[in-house]
């Protein structure tokens, strides 16, 4: 999946974040093309009318998500395509899968039309159990608001280039060390990381378990607002400011309400479909022939 991120922003993260420039879009209603292959907006809806409700307001939130999810009904129309100019649906085997796979979703249909749940399941302390009994899934870590200032340099850099970008990053901390030094304008004029540099080196909150190693043992031990020394990433020399922290939290319920409703009625409809099937079974059992039945199934005669 394609995400994108600034370089250094990613890298002090620890993100793997790339980015590439996809071609102009199409204009009018088609928003996708491939091609003689169309994706109009009503195509998409269609694709995602049927699509767990969770899952489809996830994607729908995420731009990111919902382009590669285009891309992959792109390529899925264009591999349709081919099968049928092959006639490949013609092909006994290809009938049978599609047959069993038409057979599943009228089974599972049905049964859903067979297990109804009160819409008025689950209740407000319905949620709030729930809410309760699950609250270490909703745990956010320790944040730390931290601007940088980055002088880059790879990993398998000679000594001297290392040894270069290390004394410039020691000549800013001792620039930022003077009275009335800013750190933001520092960062704008020198900070290699020009996406963060523009706003003063400033990345913003982050999760203590998204930052690098090496930069999250820097910034443990730091008071607010203080300036570390000159650290060492895997692709950079940094100053780290930190601007502030957060100690460890959980969501607010208000956050985790909707999904949390989702799984209940989950669970609900799981375990009202085990009763109907389980009561189905009950008033007629199957009868099995189990004597060598898996010989029989795998050689017949």
């Amino acid at each position: 999946m394609r995400r994108t991120m600034p370089r250094l922003a990613a890298l002090l993260i620890g993100g793997l974040i790339v980015g590439a420039a996809d071609a102009a879009p199409p204009s009018g209603d088609v928003v996708a093309r491939r091609g003689d292959i169309q994706l109009t907006p009503n195509d998409l809806r269609e694709a995602l009318r049927y699509a767990d409700p969770v899952a489809r307001d996830q994607l729908l939130a995420n731009p990111a998500a919902l382009a590669e999810f285009v891309r992959e009904r792109l390529v899925r129309q264009a591999l349709i395509n081919e099968a049928k100019a092959a006639n490949w649906e013609q092909k006994p085997e290809v009938q049978a899968r599609v047959n069993d796979a038409r057979d599943t979703i009228l089974m599972q249909a049905w049964l859903a039309s067979r297990v109804q749940i009160d819409p008025n399941f689950p209740s407000e302390s319905d949620i709030a159990a729930a809410y309760e009994a699950n609250k270490a899934k909703f745990a956010v870590p320790k944040q730390y608001h931290v601007a940088q200032i980055a002088i880059l340099v790879p990993p398998n850099a000679p000594k001297e280039a290392d040894d270069d970008a290390r004394r410039k990053v020691a000549d800013l901390k001792s620039q930022l060390s003077k009275p009335k030094a800013d750190f933001a304008e520092i960062a704008k004029k020198n900070s290699q990381d020009k996406n963060s540099a523009d706003k003063g080196g400033d990345l913003g909150w982050v999760r203590e378990d998204q930052i690098v190693q090496a930069v999250r043992d820097t910034v443990r031990g730091m008071p607010d607002n203080a300036i570390s020394d000159p650290v060492r990433s895997a692709e950079a020399w940094h100053v780290i400011k930190l601007l502030g922290t957060k100690p460890p939290s959980f969501l607010p319920i208000e956050q985790v309400r909707e999904p949390l409703i989702n799984a209940l009625r989950q669970a609900r409809a799981q375990q009202a479909t085990k009763a109907y099937l389980d009561d189905m079974m009950k008033k007629e059992p199957a009868q099995i022939n189990e004597v060598g039945l898996a010989a029989r199934i795998a050689a017949p005669k």
